[in-house]
């Protein structure tokens, strides 16, 4: 059988689609959907360096700079925005799929076409994002998806209120989809898989959280 890549039926019929990738001999449209992501993940990251999304630490400070600081520092968000754009999605496609391959033995390429699916989730929740963080003024913390805003109402910890802002209803979906699939695929004990799973998004959710605790204007 010859698996065809259509990313949004992985998601809305993933039964179907875990079947057939279990019994793939061959993939097609691999190419074209991996240029299609890069694309789209370009496009968003971009959009939001434009709108200064991320980049609220940097704009309380505008008034202690100088013009040429505040340049460097607009310069330095939207590349940094453009280059997250292209590393983004290699990261999570590629990389993450080498580390499933190694913990739950499945073929690579299946692994890679599993996480193309959920990187579609991970583009969907953002762009959904866009128009809160624009038309409300409001930061990452401040995710409707997320426990972020409850967070905030018992923590004072602005690194365990980043931490609980990266968990979102999309998160929760993609770690049920991804323990579907790669348990559908891998002779691996399910509670093995899904331990490698957690421990993998809890590792992705720190990362990003010590991310947004950096302030931008360390570096400008």
């Amino acid at each position: 059988m010859v698996y065809q890549v259509r990313l949004l039926k992985g998601i809305f019929e993933p039964y179907r689609s875990r079947y057939q990738l279990q019994n793939a001999e061959g993939v097609t449209r691999l190419g074209s959907k991996l240029l299609l992501l890069y694309f789209l993940s370009l496009l968003v990251y971009a959009v939001g360096g434009y709108f200064g999304i991320g980049s609220e630490s940097f704009s309380k400070q505008i008034t202690t700079m100088s013009e040429n600081e505040f340049e460097a520092g607009k310069l330095l968000i939207m590349g940094g925005n453009m280059l997250a754009g292209l590393l983004y999605p290699s990261l999570y496609i590629f990389l993450s799929s080498l580390y499933f391959w190694i913990v739950a033995d499945v073929p690579y390429i299946k692994v890679v076409i599993v996480q193309m699916t959920l990187f579609c989730l991970q583009i969907l929740e953002k762009v959904l994002l866009i128009p809160f963080f624009i038309l409300l003024d409001i930061g990452n913390d401040g995710n409707p998806f997320s426990f972020g805003v409850i967070s905030q109402h018992f923590l004072r910890n602005d690194y365990v209120i980043h931490f609980f802002s990266e968990i979102t209803i999309f998160q929760l979906l993609i770690i049920f989809l991804q323990f579907y699939y790669i348990r559908g695929l891998s002779d691996r004990n399910k509670y093995l898989i899904f331990l490698m799973i957690g421990l993998f998004y809890l590792a992705t959710w720190f990362a990003k959280a010590f991310l947004a605790y950096i302030h931008v204007g360390v570096f400008v």
